[in-house]
């Protein structure tokens, strides 16, 4: 009697503690569950978010004065477009669900239309541009000799990484999505609906690091935790932690959150206004490959840079020679370069970015065009949008 009183103490003792431990775990883990169980996840809900503009901009809503009426980009008709052709590409933005569409020349708004209940205050999904500003954050940094080279190993920051093979990757490989980290497995199609309508799926949702790229409250953690699949540099893999770990390098090496980065280096010397970025947990660190908020006009601004050597007017924002770094084809692929698509539009080099979910902008360089598509439809970006512009445009 004796010794079964003492094995029963002992698994009660242990059942104890294995549910105080798993109690201690969902807790510390709370954040992820409780964004979970919002699956599908509607636009706008992740919180908390970290707030860029709001220094110098006021947010949506606020009263018209409240808003210096010279950093609000203001349409100016352009005779090159003729109105027919407006209106075609108008109709074609429209019909395929796109939210807004505008056209920037020679650093002037020339077209801008909304659809649906959008306009030019709406926080409209701004992945598109997300990733493309990493890239333009880590040519600041290295001019600014924080980063000494693009070509360095990450391990001489990403210290997790020393005398590993991972450790070998290089910031040029992050930016150019050859690293070789995994992808994280299926994110999309794990976060169409709630974990608890397939229970059989849960333990694989709740371990998929893409998943917690999105939902988890350790950004950071979640991207050192990425695993190699094949050598770094053999091949173009588009990865979450790519760009989460071009964010901590940026964080480590600059002395400064990313999204104060972000938006002292980038964001305010565009006179971009109200914008909003995914943090894993209160005071945490921000999604650096998607989840941003921000108005259609700031969105046009930032790819406008793209079109000019990153100057804005006679202000320049990012280093001279960057924007053609990023425009390089990448060493595996001469379609992509640093966190962009190269591509030939009606006899032009163009550069691209888009969300994945249909949204897209391009950049014509050489006639100063910026075509800003946000869609909201999940297709393929419209890339005879463009071409529709393009054509139309008077030499």
């Amino acid at each position: 009697m004796g010794l079964m009183r003492r094995v029963l103490t002992i698994l009660t003792a242990i059942v104890l503690l294995l549910v105080s431990l798993g109690i201690g775990v969902f807790t510390a883990d709370l954040p992820f569950w409780r964004r979970a169980l919002q699956l599908p996840l509607a636009e706008g809900v992740y919180l908390p978010t970290a707030v860029l503009g709001a220094r110098d901009r006021a947010a949506p809503g606020a009263a018209p004065d409240a808003i210096d009426a010279a950093t609000t980009p203001e349409v100016a008709p352009e005779p090159a477009f003729d109105a027919l052709v407006v209106d075609e590409a108008a109709d074609r933005a429209r019909g395929a669900g796109s939210r807004a569409l505008l056209v920037m020349h020679h650093g002037q708004l020339v077209i801008e239309r909304y659809f649906i209940a959008d306009d030019a205050d709406t926080l409209l999904p701004a992945t598109l541009i997300a990733r493309p500003l990493a890239a333009m954050a880590a040519g600041i940094a290295l001019a600014e000799k924080r980063i000494d080279s693009l070509d360095s190993p990450v391990s001489r920051v990403l210290h997790e990484w020393r005398d590993e093979t991972r450790g070998r990757i290089t910031l040029r490989q992050l930016l150019e999505e050859t690293s070789g980290l995994e992808g994280g497995g299926d994110i999309h199609g794990l976060l169409r609906s709630s974990p608890l309508s397939d229970l059989a799926a849960l333990p694989r949702f709740a371990t998929a690091r893409g998943v917690r790229m999105l939902l988890g409250n350790d950004y950071e953690s979640s991207a050192l935790g990425f695993k190699l699949e094949h050598e770094p540099g053999g091949f173009r893999n588009v990865s979450p932690a790519n760009l989460q770990l071009a964010a901590v390098i940026i964080e480590r090496t600059t002395g400064q959150p990313y999204e104060e980065y972000i938006d002292q280096k980038v964001w305010r010397p565009v006179d971009a206004g109200h914008a909003e970025m995914q943090l894993d947990r209160r005071a945490g660190m921000p999604t650096a490959h998607c989840c941003w908020l921000a108005t259609a006009r700031d969105m046009v601004r930032i790819a406008s840079l793209l079109a000019t050597d990153g100057r804005l007017g006679d202000r320049q924002v990012l280093p001279p020679g960057w924007v053609q770094e990023m425009s390089r084809p990448s060493r595996v692929s001469s379609e992509t370069g640093l966190q962009l698509r190269r591509l030939r539009i009606e006899g032009e080099d163009a550069v691209s970015a888009t969300d994945g979910e249909g949204s897209g902008f391009w950049v014509i360089a050489s006639r100063e065009l910026v075509i800003l598509d946000v869609a909201g439809n999940g297709d393929q970006p419209q890339d005879e949008l463009a071409e529709l512009l393009l054509r139309a445009l008077t030499p």
